[in-house]
């Protein structure tokens, strides 16, 4: 694969641009991939997508403002899938006809496990010398087969028909978990290596003790639209939604509230607690469901959250498991102070007592007294949120994504 990138940017060409996944712009790898579409459409590139299904999201303007690029549009494939009767070879074989149609001068491959999509297409490309970048959401890419392994270290020793969640998604036969294992090993190590972005310095440690030796990776903080995601009248948010002005109102939510990562036990735990001393608003997958609180269902349409997020006094978090953690971006860009469990990615984007306040994992006790203090102290909220929000604007903006994926770009030999 002969990488002439740097060449193309020093240079001033207008790159053309592939971004590749499996479902679009939904969900959070999906909302993730659109951001980075957008650090690359304000880069001035041409950028495309393709996807398996893009769902109602691919509808929804996104496009920034001041963007000097072009997008081309996100190109939807739902044939090629086993469901549709296509096996291996014909999807990888479509795939590359709808890739040499669009005729990028580089690939960025995000997700691919929702639409089952095999992984040797990507050494397909690399045969056939098209750059490319692989950006890790999750630890699938390190992994037999799962997004995310717990306390199962079996991903740096050699994941294989052991493994205890085999059939949870993203399922695979156990009998094929140390060939995935194995793929990936030829997919991202050695001289030949894929080059690899993630979006947390914690993905980053464990891809190096994963995949060694490793070729370029580099961590890529996600970025989003501060002029969109920024504080507004809290009194307006709170009669648009027809919520009381007086309530303390604790926010919370998930794509999917229901998964166990995403610590719904502690989060039924708080409600219970409060009780009826604080209004409770989750959004996400399955919050229809909960009882005691307000809920909106998962939101198809990211431009409602605005709302949510400045409508509350404070926003939790109870995943036991996380990579990064957008929501927490997209609270603090509202001046809205996060309490959440220290895990993953976390810390690097909430600074416990500055920008919010970070918690044990899995300590609910402490969790609620953070909440407690938060809720005694509009002052100290206020200094939180006005704080998290200056660390957004200067670390995780859309222009501070667009610098970080430049430098990448042209660091890579």
């Amino acid at each position: 694969m002969e990488w002439k990138i740097g060449e193309y940017l020093h240079s001033g060409k207008r790159l053309r641009v592939l971004f590749l996944n499996d479902v679009g712009f939904q969900y959070g790898a999906g909302i993730a991939q659109m951001r980075q579409i957008q650090s690359f459409l304000l880069m001035g590139c041409e950028v495309a997508g393709l996807c398996w299904s893009h769902g109602v999201e691919a509808q929804i303007p996104f496009i920034p403002h001041d963007a000097s690029g072009t997008w081309l549009g996100l190109r939807q494939v739902p044939h090629l899938h086993h469901s549709r009767g296509s096996d291996d070879e014909m999807i990888i074989r479509g795939l590359l006809e709808e890739i040499y149609d669009i005729s990028p001068d580089l690939i960025v491959v995000g997700n691919l496990h929702g639409a089952r999509w095999p992984l040797e297409l990507l050494s397909v490309l690399r045969e056939q010398g098209i750059p490319m970048v692989v950006y890790m959401h999750d630890l699938f890419w390190l992994s037999g087969r799962c997004a995310y392994p717990g306390e199962c270290l079996k991903f740096i020793s050699g994941c294989d028909a052991s493994c205890p969640t085999a059939h949870e998604y993203p399922e695979l036969e156990p009998s094929k978990i140390e060939d995935a294992w194995k793929l990936r090993r030829s997919l991202f190590c050695g001289p030949d290596g894929i080059p690899f972005a993630t979006n947390s310095d914690w993905i980053t440690r464990l891809a190096h003790d994963a995949l060694t030796p490793a070729t370029k990776s580099e961590t890529i903080y996600l970025g989003l639209d501060t002029c969109f995601y920024r504080p507004i009248d809290k009194k307006l948010a709170r009669r648009l939604l027809r919520l009381s002005q007086d309530e303390f109102i604790i926010l919370s939510g998930a794509v999917n509230v229901s998964e166990n990562r995403k610590g719904v036990k502690y989060l039924q735990e708080i409600i219970h607690y409060f009780d009826s001393s604080a209004t409770f608003i989750v959004f996400g997958e399955n919050s229809l469901t909960m009882n005691g609180v307000y809920s909106s269902g998962l939101l198809r349409d990211y431009r409602k959250m605005i709302l949510l997020y400045n409508a509350a006094d404070v926003f939790i978090g109870t995943a036991l498991q996380e990579a990064f953690g957008q929501t927490f971006c997209e609270a603090s860009a509202c001046e809205l102070p996060v309490v959440a469990f220290n895990i993953g990615g976390v810390s690097e984007v909430i600074t416990d007592a500055k920008t919010g306040i970070l918690v044990p994992p899995g300590d609910n006790n402490e969790m609620i007294k953070a909440i407690e203090t938060l809720r005694n102290d509009r002052a100290f909220r206020e200094v939180l949120g006005r704080a998290g929000r200056q660390r957004i604007e200067e670390r995780f903006s859309l222009e501070k994504q667009k610098e970080r994926w430049v430098n990448f770009l042209l660091n890579i030999n």
